[in-house]
């Protein structure tokens, strides 16, 4: 896996990390997408009246069938957590996309296609958290992902 030096204490950028620059030719290029990239956790933090509003993203490179169960597991642990602070859970959601890649190519008159072997995941966390820090309820998101990404990287061993 490629490191990265600006990644924060707990293996996670923010969206602000992103980059890009002009090319020699003036054109813009993006060098670093850390939203799409596996295995990173990126977080964003709102406040919204009384709540403090963090929803998270991870990317994970293909499905599992544990998946479901380790999302589960990383919402229980932000509640827990919650609690713990002395706050109060206004919600907590997690939503999970997967996608395929399909290639359709021709060389000749017969087109061919072709499917990647394995389905991309992005687990999207959304938590609006009251009477605990936002500093504090970051980290309460962060870790959540950050259950979801070590089973998957158990998984992968």
């Amino acid at each position: 896996m490629k490191k990265y030096n600006n990644l924060n204490e707990n293996g996670s950028l923010g969206p602000e990390e992103k980059t890009a620059r002009n090319d020699r030719e003036g054109k813009k290029v993006v060098r670093f997408r850390p939203k799409d990239t596996p295995g990173v956790i990126c977080i964003e933090r709102q406040i919204r009246d009384e709540a403090v509003v963090i929803t998270g993203s991870l990317i994970l490179k293909h499905e599992t069938d544990d998946l479901n169960a380790w999302i589960e597991e990383g919402v229980s642990t932000a509640s827990r957590e919650v609690r713990e602070y002395g706050g109060a859970v206004g919600q907590i959601k997690a939503a999970c996309t997967i996608t395929s890649t399909s290639v359709i190519s021709v060389s000749g008159e017969n087109p061919m296609e072709k499917e990647a072997p394995h389905k991309g995941v992005r687990i999207m966390l959304a938590a609006a958290i009251y009477k605990v820090e936002p500093r504090e309820a970051e980290d309460i998101v962060r870790k959540s992902l950050a259950v979801i990404r070590a089973r998957w990287r158990e998984k992968e061993e």
